[in-house]
């Protein structure tokens, strides 16, 4: 086989191995619910991920195009020669009017939230920025991020005055990160100091007035009780004493040895 004849089948394996990944990917039918934006965004990286150049995208997108979207590409396919000029058409086409002012109305006054990290509040606004508009300048993008971010974080980020978006990522995370060890810091350090705030209060509550006065009246109904009952155990341990009795005459009045009987 020559080697003319290996790249035409190479060739055609490699059209039908792509026809059949992008004739996978989710098709655009053009239809006011769907968000041409995303759709374009999210095909545009998939076709990347295919390496097709823009010559090739736009020999594929046909197929990934439906209903109304794909009879708008053969009306007017002698009106896009370009990838870049078709993206900029179908946004223009299918892209609500008043979504861009509102996107674009958003990103201006997008603020960060009390419980959100830097890295969701950068995403999230970046997302907002290409829906306003997907060629605005890294200046206008930055001044967004600046504007929008937390009062106890903007200082320093001013102070390090970035001057792209991704070193303003980059800088809003250590700071970030730098203050959450110190608040975890101070935490510790008055967790500390109230331990022995509480053994001092402790101590105290042992040694008042009223603690001893009820300590002392404890101390003496236990004293009082002991010597009750050691009084009532000697008088349970007396034993009365036998009266004097003669085992000789039987007399009360005397021993055996002091019987008159035992002297006779």
């Amino acid at each position: 086989m020559s080697n003319l004849n290996q790249d035409d089948v190479f060739g055609s394996l490699r059209s039908q191995l792509l026809l059949s990944h992008i004739e996978k990917l989710p098709k655009f039918t053009g239809r006011s619910k769907q968000n041409v934006s995303k759709w374009l965004r999210e095909e545009n990286q998939a076709m990347h991920l295919l390496k097709l150049s823009d010559t090739e995208k736009l020999f594929y997108i046909p197929s990934c195009l439906d209903a109304d979207a794909k009879d708008w590409f053969f009306d007017n396919y002698h009106f896009v020669p370009s990838w870049s000029l078709f993206v900029q058409k179908l946004l223009d086409t299918f892209e609500s009017s008043s979504k861009a002012d509102i996107a674009f109305n958003r990103s201006r006054q997008y603020q960060q939230s009390l419980h959100q990290d830097v890295r969701q509040y950068y995403f999230e606004l970046m997302k907002l920025c290409k829906e306003a508009n997907p060629l605005m300048d890294e200046s206008s993008k930055l001044q967004y991020l600046k504007d929008g971010l937390k009062s106890s974080l903007r200082f320093d980020i001013l102070l390090k005055n970035p001057t792209t978006t991704e070193e303003f990522l980059k800088y809003a995370q250590k700071i970030e990160e730098l203050r959450s060890l110190d608040e975890q810091q101070g935490m510790m350090e008055q967790s500390s100091q109230q331990q022995p705030n509480l053994i001092t209060t402790s101590a105290r509550s042992s040694n008042s007035p009223a603690n001893y006065a009820r300590t002392s009246q404890t101390n003496n109904k236990t004293t009082i009780t002991r010597h009750n009952l050691s009084n009532q155990h000697r008088q349970n341990n007396r034993t009365p004493k036998p009266p004097y009795r003669c085992y000789r005459c039987d007399g009360t009045d005397h021993f055996i040895s002091q019987c008159p009987h035992f002297q006779q």
